[in-house]
């Protein structure tokens, strides 16, 4: 029998956490099912912890028992091949499975008929734009911004730029150094330079997770302000924060994708770098959506 529920597997950060949260909400409204998340990826790595449970998700945590009857979620061709084995014969596994062909959008996405285990990132708005403002109200914090009001207020009123700076395991970790990379202080210089001969007395509030380094390093010549966040919900704090600044220079991080995918200004400016991974063999195409900017 064909299961009646969609299954994600979740695992990193708290942008990876979003779009993955996305595409399958998004494909769970699309063929009127219920969702679960299988959060094993994230105790098997044990770096990230959990943070869809800080928004309004409409989601449930996958049980042992609908934990047992699912496929590995590890990569190989085996798993490849019996998740496209399994959309043809479904009655050959306990539980079919969809794995994106590639790291860009696949288009074989939007030919899903019936509910499946979803295992991939999708960092791509091509699985989820259409259902925005659903998703907006999914992923609104349950508990409203206190300590950081005074900074809200100022960002709201300002021309505000939203600048991120990634740094973190792409310096400390010798894997995601070489995978990620580095986007250096020429594209951020780049970027505000930009956005200054286009808007009215921008001010830039920086967003890092390294923020003694950018103190140390970021010269842009307009009003600079370094936010300062603390506790195990900065993260939450800090993309909150970011999604009310008016535009965006962005990091290669799904944080700042997110930070700035949920903004409302329709004015919109955003800046994104053109290399989203120093590892050019990964097809980042859709990443970045069309109407943002790439910048080298």
């Amino acid at each position: 029998m064909w299961p009646q529920q969609l299954i994600a597997r979740i695992e990193g950060g708290l942008g990876n956490q979003l779009f993955q949260y996305a595409a399958a909400r998004s494909l769970a409204d699309r063929l009127g099912c219920e969702l679960a998340l299988d959060l094993r990826g994230l105790a098997e790595n044990a770096d990230r912890p959990y943070q869809l449970d800080r928004y309004h998700v409409r989601a449930s945590i996958a049980d042992d028992t609908m934990l047992q009857r699912l496929p590995s979620a590890r990569a190989s061709r085996r798993a490849q091949w019996c998740s496209n084995l399994s959309q043809a014969w479904p009655w050959l596994f306990s539980f079919p499975a969809f794995w994106p062909r590639s790291f860009a959008f696949d288009s074989r996405f939007a030919q899903i008929r019936r509910p499946v285990f979803l295992i991939g990132y999708w960092q791509s708005e091509k699985y989820f734009a259409w259902n925005r403002p659903r998703l907006m109200q999914d992923i609104s914090l349950r508990k409203a911004l206190v300590r950081d009001r005074p900074l809200l207020e100022k960002i709201q009123g300002s021309t505000s730029v939203a600048l991120h700076i990634r740094r973190g395991d792409y310096v400390s970790n010798a894997n995601a150094a070489a995978f990620h990379g580095l986007c250096d202080l020429r594209y951020y210089v780049a970027a505000v330079q930009l956005l200054r001969a286009r808007l009215r007395d921008p001010e830039v509030f920086v967003f890092s997770d390294d923020s003694q380094w950018a103190r140390e390093h970021l010269a842009l010549g307009l009003p600079t302000y370094f936010v300062e966040s603390s506790g195990e919900d900065s993260g939450m704090q800090d993309m909150e924060l970011m999604r009310h600044c008016k535009h965006h220079v962005l990091a290669n991080s799904s944080f700042s994708w997110w930070g700035a995918w949920r903004c409302e200004n329709p004015q919109q400016q955003v800046i994104a770098p053109r290399q989203w991974f120093k590892d050019t063999g990964v097809d980042t195409s859709d990443v970045i959506p069309s109407r943002w900017q790439l910048l080298d």
